[in-house]
């Protein structure tokens, strides 16, 4: 009888958020925001250097499809039937594939969207921490934080920092046990 493998880590499940005030965090489809703080860019930049992995959407992954190619990179995609992998990047479906299994070899995952993922990942007890920056706008329209849910889960703050001398500001939650 051959044993179980173990996963080599107990994976950390981290999401990177910027959103407005009124917790937009695009105004349009395939659109990096624009309207985002250099420091948070920089922390952004900083906390992906630690992460192994990167999850993304498929609409992310379009507005930000150079960047991501330097990294590993897991597009989550209701369009693809099977797995693809185009070289760092692989292409998932999430509902035919077994999530947590599939990242249980890395030590760190960040997610960075869209909302649809955020939400996958949550609704799948695969996200443990969200980093949330809050910049100083309303938009009054575009794409939520998180869409179409089936789960609610309690999150504890951990931290609040003024970011920068514009108001804006970096909360950091984790998952309540």
């Amino acid at each position: 009888m051959k044993p179980k493998t173990q996963p080599l880590f107990k994976t950390r499940f981290v999401a990177y958020v910027a959103t407005s005030i009124d917790g937009r965090i695009s105004l349009e489809k395939r659109k990096l925001p624009d309207w985002t703080s250099k420091e948070d860019w920089k922390f952004f930049q900083s906390e992906l250097a630690h992460a192994d992995v990167v999850v993304v959407g498929r609409n992310t992954y379009l507005s930000a499809q150079s960047r991501l190619q330097k990294r590993t990179t897991f597009v989550l995609s209701s369009r693809v039937k099977n797995t693809l992998k185009k070289g760092t990047v692989t292409f998932v479906n999430p509902a035919c594939q077994n999530l947590k299994k599939l990242f249980s070899v890395y030590k760190t995952v960040a997610i960075v969207g869209g909302a649809r993922v955020y939400q996958t990942m949550l609704d799948n007890n695969l996200l443990h921490e969200l980093y949330v920056t809050i910049e100083p706008l309303v938009f009054g329209r575009g794409i939520p934080m998180f869409s179409n849910g089936s789960h609610t889960r309690r999150f504890e703050l951990v931290s609040v920092k003024k970011l920068n001398a514009k108001s804006a500001i970096l909360l950091h939650y984790r998952l309540k046990k």
